[in-house]
């Protein structure tokens, strides 16, 4: 890890980088760098490090018919009523039904397990990418872990295919979405459980939600779908604290690098005790990925079954908590800093001088946004907090070039892509990211902090796939306490400083 000082050319402002170096025996590793600004009153003639920019490696990172529907409900029902049972506490964990809560777990509940994560939907494209990035590192070679889905036949060959053997050989568990007494059985095992069989409210994933809670298990997922956490959030936050278990969701891509810039920004703006931040933007300057068959069935499932709801409550879907008040955003995704320059009165496009760049909203904004106004709700309550997402000009160009690949024509990528089905390899490998977070407090004591992250590698897969797995372990470690637990963001289950040093670590 090294420490570097920006040159006077920043005039007032002093920005430290903090980095970790990058190596990794697999073929997928991430880089994490943090830059802390410090502007009195001075606009920068500079918004980064000229020589000194970070690089490094970051990672090897929708419809349902009638039938369809009417199954998943069945299996709802019979799902509840494994959890009611299971709780002896009937019914559900939400706030509204604070006097039905399952009882607190104790440390015995959780100290006694013998697995401390369950890798569950393994046998899927991104499932299988943490599967093998597991079972590599040396450095998680104490780490007592399993494979689990439906069908044995598919994980032994997936544990001989990936040469999944050795010091960090997995267990094999079977479970069933559609059998609540194997997802208990299993859930029972483990300190955590992380799973990627998604799209989760298709695929009956509250099953295993409540399975993680009835035996005292910490839930992590890869979830993008906004409705269903919203559903989960309203469910069961009020279970799950009362247990002292985590739900953790969007661990992935969506919405995890979102999140994590966003609080370590707002955290170093805040170390001067006069405030949190009035303003919070993530700001992209690459995206070079593809999609997989699982993004593009959560994405058509997701809208199948949209919740209807105002804009602004959308926006606040997972900080309902936030008064009217404080709600400095109008809607979910889409509005661009307060800072920028609109290129007309209604246009969604503008120059933004903080980040020097054209910019428009980015794309997935709708789903990490509410993720991190929980973050910044929850840290900062009686904050109004105007939080955008946008992405740069360099974006298009940095994408058109990594499509243009020779590559792309001995291997292109397959179009209408089926559940486990994701992206070919050469883009896992020549995929980037490149994002930075900007907190800013405006008034008399006007400050401005950035995070700066840059990504080597698909992001979305390898990438997710290694942040998931690092973080989920870090979340089996968390200890089960009644009352402090809930449905928690990953900077707010895990704390952004225990994140950087975990992913930092990460990487040798």
């Amino acid at each position: 890890m090294k420490l570097i000082l920006c040159s006077a050319a920043l005039a007032a402002t002093a920005t430290f980088v903090v980095s970790a170096s990058s190596s990794s025996s697999s073929s997928s590793s991430s880089w994490l760098a943090v830059a802390a600004e410090e502007e009195e009153g001075t606009r920068l003639a500079s918004r980064t490090c000229p020589g000194e920019s970070p690089s490094s490696i970051c990672g090897a990172v929708f419809s349902s018919s009638e039938e369809e529907d009417r199954r998943f409900s069945l299996l709802q029902r019979e799902a509840s009523a494994a959890w009611r049972a299971s709780t002896r506490a009937g019914g559900a964990g939400g706030a509204s039904n604070h006097a039905m809560l399952p009882e607190p777990c104790s440390v015995a509940d959780f100290s006694g397990k013998d697995l401390d994560l369950v890798v569950f939907g393994s046998t899927g494209f991104t499932g299988k990418l943490a599967s093998k990035y597991l079972a590599k590192e040396a450095r998680l070679s104490g780490v007592k872990w399993a494979i689990a889905g439906r069908h044995r036949d598919e994980l032994e060959s997936l544990k001989a295919n990936l040469s999944l053997v050795g010091p960090n050989a997995p267990a094999i568990v079977v479970a069933d979405l559609e059998d609540p007494k194997s997802l208990q059985e299993m859930t029972a095992r483990a300190k955590a459980i992380m799973t990627y069989a998604g799209p989760y409210r298709k695929y009956g994933g509250e099953a295993l939600l409540q399975a993680a809670i009835s035996t005292c298990t910490h839930y992590a997922d890869l979830c993008g779908e906004a409705d269903f956490k919203t559903d989960m959030l309203n469910k069961y936050d009020a279970a799950a604290k009362n247990r002292g278990i985590v739900i953790m969701q969007a661990l992935g891509m969506d919405s995890m690098p979102a999140d994590l810039l966003a609080m370590a920004s707002a955290q170093r703006l805040a170390e001067d005790s006069k405030g949190g931040p009035t303003d919070v933007t993530i700001f992209f300057s690459k995206l070079n990925g593809l999609v997989s068959g699982a993004t593009i069935a959560a994405g058509l499932d997701a809208e199948a079954h949209k919740i209807a709801s105002t804009p602004q409550e959308e926006a606040y879907a997972l900080a309902p908590q936030v008064p009217v008040a404080l709600r400095a955003n109008s809607v979910a995704g889409g509005e661009l800093p307060r800072s920028a320059t609109r290129s007309s009165e209604e246009g969604m496009s503008g120059y933004d001088p903080d980040f020097s760049s054209a910019i428009i909203p980015y794309i997935m904004a709708y789903i990490d946004a509410p993720t991190v106004r929980r973050s910044l709700a929850m840290t900062y309550p009686n904050d109004a907090i105007f939080f955008s997402e946008v992405m740069g000009s360099s974006v298009s160009a940095e994408l058109s070039k990594f499509l243009l690949d020779p590559q792309a024509i001995k291997d292109p990528p397959k179009m209408n892509l089926a559940p486990g089905e994701g992206p070919p390899e050469w883009t896992l490998e020549k995929g980037s990211l490149g994002a930075q977070g900007l907190a800013k407090r405006t008034g008399d004591s006007a400050k401005e902090a950035r995070v700066f992250m840059d990504c080597h590698n698909d992001p979305g897969y390898g990438g997710t796939a290694k942040w998931s797995i690092e973080l989920a372990l870090l979340l089996s470690s968390r200890v089960v306490r009644g009352g402090s637990g809930g449905y928690l963001t990953p900077t707010l289950a895990l704390g952004v400083d225990a994140m950087m040093k975990t992913l930092s670590e990460a990487d040798g």
